[in-house]
């Protein structure tokens, strides 16, 4: 009897801790990949934001569009030995060691006219704000989705990249991940 009233417990406690995680595992996002930031209107045109714990810059260009780019570009991802991400730079850095007018004459429509870049110090790859290369053709930042839900808040979808390769003359030709 004593077995019985103990095994019945241990299984009402064991429901009741399910259902704790299940409601913190869907209350927490964790469910969908999205992040739910602040209203649209709180980002300024030029806004950069790094959101660390998604590895994510939030991007507003100058036209107003929102981009969402991973701080990881293609060449870290593919090594698993060394995770070099790239970090916001002045484009007049003198450690990017390429002259500012070099790289603003490769910088895409959307990022001309920013004064800063995207810069990896493993490799030295330089990227503009959209994401795109500038330091010769190859894979450009990998891309979140980004929404305007219905409350007017801005919502990333880091669970789907979208990437993109540099290549002559187009700077952001669709390419599978």
């Amino acid at each position: 009897m004593a077995l019985g009233c103990f095994f019945a417990a241990a299984v009402v406690v064991v429901a009741v801790l399910v259902v704790a995680f299940g409601i913190v595992f869907l209350e927490s996002g964790a469910d969908t990949g999205k992040l739910e930031l602040q209203p649209a209107e709180a980002y300024a045109p030029g806004y950069v934001e790094y959101i660390g714990d998604e590895n994510v810059f939030i991007v507003r260009l100058l036209n107003g569009d929102f981009l969402a780019l991973s701080d990881l570009d293609a060449a870290n991802r593919a090594a698993q030995s060394r995770r070099c991400r790239v970090a916001l730079t002045a484009i007049n850095d003198p450690a990017i060691g390429i002259p500012k007018a070099t790289l603003q004459g490769r910088m895409s429509a959307g990022a001309t006219g920013s004064s800063s870049v995207f810069r990896e110090a493993c490799l030295g790859a330089v990227y503009d704000l959209t994401g795109a290369r500038l330091t010769g053709d190859g894979r450009n930042l990998d891309r979140h989705p980004v929404s305007i839900d219905s409350s007017g808040r801005l919502v990333v979808d880091v669970s789907e990249r979208e990437c993109s390769l540099r290549s002559g003359t187009s700077t952001a030709e669709p390419v599978a991940c």
